[in-house]
């Protein structure tokens, strides 16, 4: 077999190097005419290390790199420390390899000196690329052609190869501009400036630096497109602008950029995820498939990624066709690359927000993620903990997409794979790349467009001793009928009492009384204790409506669970009447994450995972501590709670919370009902379709009128 590369970037040299690893011929076409030292520094984390040791090159990048101790968060202003993860030793033994920052020159030459001198062909530039049932190849301006079994596209964002495939396309750009400058060690002389990620972040900007040689320092600022005026980006000597863009920063950042003599400004752009990367015998690889924003700092890693099983893949000894292979490389990489992509997005998003609540819910939330996750494992873990060694032995539906789920995951029934469907298809790259505003609006879409409320349903909008609040009215209740105070889920990110009416409606119906959907105030804008502040007023507005405390029955879904629990340690703190119970499904009762499904479950449950609950959790508790029972019932006493019925699926990452509180209330002699569900999702309740859902809400009906009622 032999393969023809289009691009001599750290994508396609490094595909070459793997493919002859594996015993297949490569080579490798670029247009320029020498290697030459182009760009600045880049970071090569563990994820990439690992397969440039696979290649026998690490050893090479480890003399002329750097390895970085920490990534150290910043206030551009001020200076103050905002977040701080650990690398060096540490974090090369938790994943199996050190980070290296490197100027990409010296990565591109070791990559190069590695390949046999008549690999690379520089000074060719495509002109089309073609294929036949048995053929692919690539015809130069000059008319040489180059033939090969496969054709790969390694030839950065604007690849001539992707052209090919799939005609014209527009690149995104971000509205940032970045300048890049390069330091010789002796001008930085008297500044601070560790071996590490010196990292700095103020309104709409920020600076990322770190040492890429032993004696050269790279910094890297971005600012808003328009604090730069010029008719073109360039190398440019003139860095006024850049100084201007971070005036009044900190003494350690002025200096800093007082000693950029010269700098080169290249907008961000990016390219949205595409669901094809190959044609016939023709693929693509690296920033022509999938480039992305640089603030995962991957984009090499996962070029590299690709270019280790794009050659597996090829090498595999099968009956599989070359076409086949290439579509099984692309299933391999697509799910993943895609996941990096909106994460890199969300990550730009979250660094260059520019109005002050904003920032400040920024700062809180790294404050909340310093607490349960000192060593940045949910920040970088999905990135850097990755092996793609492993990942390409495995079936191709092991892989993780954008949904945290492996791909080939299945439910055993129709109609819990329904449920798993609506779950895994909640969030697009486009709203995983927005942050929590465009998880969000997904969250309510999902449940709008799913579960829509009937027009007849009566609902009346109440408020709750300031508490806006939907009561859904039940038909026939009388005064000693139970009445449910709900919370909806939605990791106090997300939902709202609207989106949550289908339920409540069910809910009513179960109990055969009104249900009052409450409209807490949500995170990150509204901390901890503002969920909980509200929870405990609409109880009160409640109680001050004439509704008897024996009457009431507390219920919620994953943090609606977990705020209706911390609501009944509330209720018992303040000396308030009891309620007559606690409906909780999936529960989200411990915000540390310390529950054992909460690992072991990560990747098959489509609605909750380990990252995403991090960040969400954080976001609520921001810097207030996570183990407090407001927060976190599950490390407070039960001792004297009404009675809980708890439920939760037996396969969802949640399902430690459920049952931990379960075997705590009842060793504390709480009156506590369990109900495990086999093959089923996370909040399955909130899915009408489900048998378990009506069989569990019957169920509750039941549990609820003989503890509101007596009977």
């Amino acid at each position: 077999m032999r393969v023809i590369i289009v691009g001599a970037g750290i994508g396609g040299l490094c595909a070459a190097l793997a493919l002859r690893h594996h015993g297949i011929d490569a080579i490798v076409l670029e247009q320029a005419e020498k290697l030459t030292e182009v760009g600045a520094g880049i970071q090569i984390a563990s994820n990439g290390s690992l397969l440039l040791r696979e290649l026998g090159v690490e050893g090479h990048l480890a003399e002329v790199a750097t390895q970085p101790d920490a990534f150290d968060y910043r206030d551009l202003m001020t200076g103050k420390r905002l977040y701080y993860a650990p690398l060096g030793t540490e974090a090369a033994q938790r994943y199996g390899a050190p980070m290296y920052n490197v100027h990409r020159a010296d990565l591109i030459n070791l990559l190069a000196q590695a390949l046999p001198k008549e690999v690379i062909r520089l000074g060719v530039k495509v002109a089309e690329i073609g294929q036949s049932e048995d053929r692919a190849w690539v015809e130069d301006v000059r008319g040489e052609r180059f033939e090969g079994d496969v054709v790969v596209g390694a030839d950065g964002i604007h690849s001539a190869v992707r052209s090919a495939l799939r005609g014209p396309e527009q690149t995104q750009f971000a509205n940032i501009l970045m300048w890049r400058g390069l330091i010789p060690a002796e001008k930085l002389q008297g500044l601070s400036l560790p071996v590490r990620g010196n990292n700095w972040f103020g309104p709409g900007r920020t600076i990322i630096s770190y040492w890429v040689r032993r004696d050269l320092y790279s910094v890297l600022a971005s600012v808003p497109a328009s604090e730069v005026h010029r008719e073109s980006w360039s190398t440019s000597g003139d860095v006024e602008e850049l100084r201007q863009s971070f005036k009044g920063a900190e003494p350690t950042v002025t200096a800093l950029l007082d000693k950029v003599e010269s700098g080169f400004i290249t907008g961000m752009y990016y390219r949205d995820p595409i669901d094809q990367w190959t044609t016939g015998r023709v693929t693509l690889l690296g920033d022509a498939a999938h480039a992305m924003v640089p603030f995962l700092a991957q984009g090499a890693c996962q070029s590299i990624e690709d270019a280790w099983t794009l050659a597996v893949t090829l090498a595999r000894n099968s009956d599989t066709s070359v076409q086949q292979k290439l579509l099984e490389y692309e299933a391999r990489r697509r799910p993943r690359t895609t996941r990096v992509q909106a994460g890199a997005r969300a990550i730009v998003k979250m660094v260059h927000e520019s109005d002050p609540e904003r920032v400040k819910v920024r700062n809180g939330r790294w404050s909340g993620m310093a607490r349960i996750d000192p060593l940045a494992e949910t920040s970088w873990g999905f990135v850097w903990a990755h092996d793609e060694r492993e990942a390409a032995m495995k079936p191709s539906g092991e892989v993780v997409g954008l949904a945290n789920a492996r791909e080939g995951r299945a439910m055993n029934r129709p109609e819990s794979q329904r449920a798993f469907e609506i779950w895994k298809s909640t969030f697009t790259q486009e709203d995983v790349a927005r942050g929590h505003d465009g998880m969000r609006e997904a969250y309510e879409r999902m449940l709008l467009k799913h579960f829509p409320v009937s027009n007849e349903v009566p609902v009346e909008q109440v408020d709750l001793h300031g508490v806006p609040t939907l009561r859904v009215k039940a038909s026939g209740a009388t005064r000693n009928d139970p009445v449910v105070l709900h919370f909806h889920g939605g990791a106090y990110v997300l939902g709202s009492a609207r989106s949550s009416l289908e339920y409540a409606h069910r809910l009513s119906r179960a109990a055969g009384g009104d249900c009052y959907s409450v409209d807490y105030r949500l995170a990150p804008e509204h901390p901890y204790p503002a969920a909980i502040d509200d929870a405990m007023q609409a109880y009160r507005g409640l109680l001050s409506a004439g509704v008897s405390a024996e009457q009431i029955v507390l219920s919620g879904e994953s943090a609606g669970g977990g705020l209706a629990l911390a609501l009944a340690t509330a209720i018992r703190g303040a000396g308030l009447p009891a309620p007559a119970g606690v409906f909780a499904v999936c529960p989200f009762t411990d915000l540390t994450l310390s529950g054992p499904t909460v690992n072991e479950f990560s990747g098959s449950d489509p609605a909750a995972h380990r990252d995403t609950l991090s960040l969400l959790g954080a976001s609520y508790f921001q810097a207030h501590e996570p183990t407090d029972p407001l927060v976190s019932p599950l490390f407070g006493s039960t001792e004297g709670l009404p009675p809980l019925f708890l439920a939760a699926a037996k396969d969802e990452v949640l399902l430690s919370d459920t049952t931990r509180l379960a075997e705590k209330a009842k060793a504390s002699g709480v009156d506590t009902t369990l109900r495990l569900i086999e093959d089923s999702v996370h909040v399955f309740t909130l899915f009408p379709f489900l048998p378990e859902a009506k069989q569990t809400l019957e169920e509750f009906g039941s549990w609820a009128r003989e503890r509101a009622t007596g009977r």
